[in-house]
């Protein structure tokens, strides 16, 4: 009988060991037809998104207006629609959906539309104000040089390693009376290659911004505020400063004017940038598509959020094409008047 007792209970070990592997290691595949996709891109939303409140959207609202679109018999060319239609509302630059075969769906409408894409032209920046020499990095990531005799300038394509451009400017043109820093159509990157070329531009620590991230499914569930600062590294480089943005500045370039916005020797010349100024993941439907989505709450040094808002410059320019096609940056000129 103990004999009996020990085998049975050994092969009910066995298995109970063997269905623990099993749902451990056969999951099963999440569903991809329409409604489960639908479901799951929303929820993900639902439980992960950071600013529905900037932006003003509910939630739930939108479930109810585009839920009701899908059924299991929705072609796929239906769900992209009701699937676009729906991020649409978010109007943000860090939302995107993408599926092979077609261009990135972009949530934001400046970024979807590409309006006023063309008012910006690095190219015109080089042949008619750039002075012989002027430099690029690879891809054109950075330009850098001088605006007559004593004006530096540089362009950033996005923010990463290619700041290191910055230090180099600030030592090559120490003795040059003003700088421009020309974040137009700045793409974003990591804001915190700007952060750290950045120091020689402060005498003194100074609070940028305050970040919070989502950390569960319910709609108060952030981490606590953290707080980003710019602090003094080198030499201060004490002389006027301006940073011209556009619609197109973007995230991480977002942020990198909300550091320049801190330095009182900063003036900020152009138009308001994007507004996207969260943070953003990617990920993956079971169908196979991709998105992205933004997981935080920013509130600038004023204790002010400006996602879905942009930061306002100082002073407001925009170049016309005409202007353009005639080889004047009317922007950058009002950027060396302000440094006269």
């Amino acid at each position: 009988m103990k004999t009996y007792f020990i085998s049975t209970l050994l092969l009910l070990l066995g298995l109970l060991t063997f269905s623990a592997c099993e749902k451990t290691f056969f999951e099963p595949e999440p569903a991809s037809d329409p409604v489960a996709v639908f479901e799951n891109l929303w929820s993900a939303f639902k439980e992960d998104y950071g600013p529905f409140e900037e932006r003003g959207i509910d939630w739930d609202a939108t479930y109810a207006q585009f839920r009701p679109q899908i059924s299991e018999g929705t072609t796929e060319e239906a769900l992209y629609g009701v699937l676009t239609q729906m991020l649409a509302t978010l109007d943000d630059g860090h939302v995107n959906l993408s599926i092979p075969g077609r261009p990135v769906f972009r949530s934001n409408t400046w970024f979807r539309e590409r309006t006023d894409d063309s008012l910006f032209n690095l190219n015109v920046v080089k042949q008619f104000y750039l002075a012989p020499g002027f430099e690029s990095g690879e891809e054109d990531s950075y330009v850098q040089g001088l605006i007559g005799n004593d004006v530096a300038y540089v362009w950033f394509d996005y923010v990463g390693d290619n700041w290191a451009a910055l230090k180099e400017v600030l030592e090559k043109y120490h003795d040059k009376k003003g700088l421009i820093v020309d974040l137009r159509h700045n793409q974003g990157g990591d804001f915190t290659y700007a952060f750290a070329n950045m120091g020689r531009l402060t005498n003194e620590k100074r609070l940028i911004f305050t970040s919070k991230t989502k950390n569960g499914p319910g709609p108060n569930d952030f981490t606590d505020w953290h707080s980003w600062h710019l602090e003094p590294q080198g030499a201060f480089w004490d002389k006027k400063i301006v940073v011209l943005t556009d619609r197109y500045t973007i995230s991480a370039g977002e942020r990198a004017v909300m550091a320049f916005r801190a330095l009182p020797q900063v003036t900020i010349v152009g138009d308001t940038t994007n507004g996207a100024t969260s943070t953003m993941i990617g990920r993956e439907l079971a169908n196979g598509w991709n998105y992205s989505i933004a997981t935080q709450k920013v509130k600038l040094f004023d204790n002010q959020s400006y996602e879905g808002i942009g930061i306002a410059p100082d002073i407001r320019v925009i170049n016309s094409l005409s202007e353009l096609a005639n080889g004047k940056d009317v922007v950058l000129e009002k950027a060396l008047e302000v440094l006269e």
